[in-house]
């Protein structure tokens, strides 16, 4: 075995352990028992705790992925095995990114930019289609609002040359959740949609991911054509009906699959080095879209 499969292994293994250990199964803190205190006690409490949430916010622009669960509780998933298999099926979609991020063999270099530190490249095999970019990020205190950024689905639209529109349609707790993804090259488009099931996952201390995959989601679109997922076979058993727009149940919407896609974003000598990847049938839903039509 050579030195880069050799690498490969030990940090896909590095990764489910600490995967299996700690973020995907992180629930939201219970609320415990709070002693009865005086209506002063509590003004200054309050005053206090509104300074310092105005300086926090003041410091940050896009809200956390804790923020972002509070704000849609009410999708929340309480079947406990459905739960379960999601988790399981997100832990592997870690491994498979990872891998796809990490292998330089089966990749053609499409397009290197020495000077904004950019690289394109690509795998075709097949019906098979992975597209990836790397690039680095010159601000290392933005670390954490770039994660925040990346996982809010607010801003999907910041990174494409069309209109963008993506919603969570269930939460299962702050870092695991199912989302709606619409997209249209043009005003004069037909929107295209998926649904996957989306992630984040802290590696350490200095490395997050984020991974999404479109596992066998009944959304009672009419078409009669079926999707796989061929590079996590697994997500093809996860199971789920969501309660779809009115746009899809009538088919005005082409659907679509998400194979994988997602983000490894890394601290790297003063600077953040993210790798974005995806493969996804009939649309490019990144920045690919602008960079990768030269391949």
């Amino acid at each position: 075995m050579n030195k880069f499969y050799i690498q490969i292994v030990f940090f896909l293994l590095s990764i489910f352990i600490y995967v299996n250990n700690k973020t995907l199964a992180t629930e939201p803190a219970p609320e415990g028992n709070t002693k009865t205190k005086t209506n002063e006690e509590t003004k200054e409490e309050t005053k206090e705790k509104t300074k310092e949430k105005t300086k926090t916010e003041s410091k940050k622009r896009y809200p956390t992925s804790e923020k972002i669960y509070e704000e849609n509780k009410q999708l929340l998933c309480t079947d406990l095995k459905e739960i379960e298999n999601a988790v399981k099926l997100m832990k592997e979609a870690v491994i498979h990114l990872v891998y796809h991020a990490t292998n330089e063999n089966d990749y053609k270099l499409c397009k290197s930019s020495i000077d904004y530190n950019r690289t394109f490249s690509r795998n075709k095999d097949g019906d098979i289609d992975v597209q990836r970019i790397s690039f680095v990020y010159y601000n290392l205190k933005n670390y954490n609002e770039l994660i925040n950024l990346f996982w809010n689905p607010s801003f999907a639209n910041n990174f494409n040359n069309g209109s963008v529109k993506r919603k969570f349609v269930r939460v299962y707790n702050p870092n695991l959740a199912i989302i709606q993804q619409c997209y249209k090259d043009s005003i004069f488009g037909r929107w295209k949609y998926f649904y996957a099931l989306a992630a984040k996952v802290e590696i350490s201390e200095d490395k997050t991911i984020i991974v999404m995959t479109s596992p066998n989601i009944n959304d009672h679109h009419p078409s009669k054509k079926k999707y796989k997922n061929t590079i996590i076979e697994s997500a093809n058993l996860f199971k789920i009906d969501i309660d779809s727009d009115d746009d899809i149940r009538k088919g005005r919407w082409e659907k679509t699959f998400l194979n994988i896609a997602g983000f490894i974003i890394e601290k790297d000598l003063g600077c953040v080095g993210i790798t974005y990847l995806e493969s996804v049938i009939d649309i490019k839903i990144f920045i690919t879209i602008i960079y990768f039509s030269i391949c």
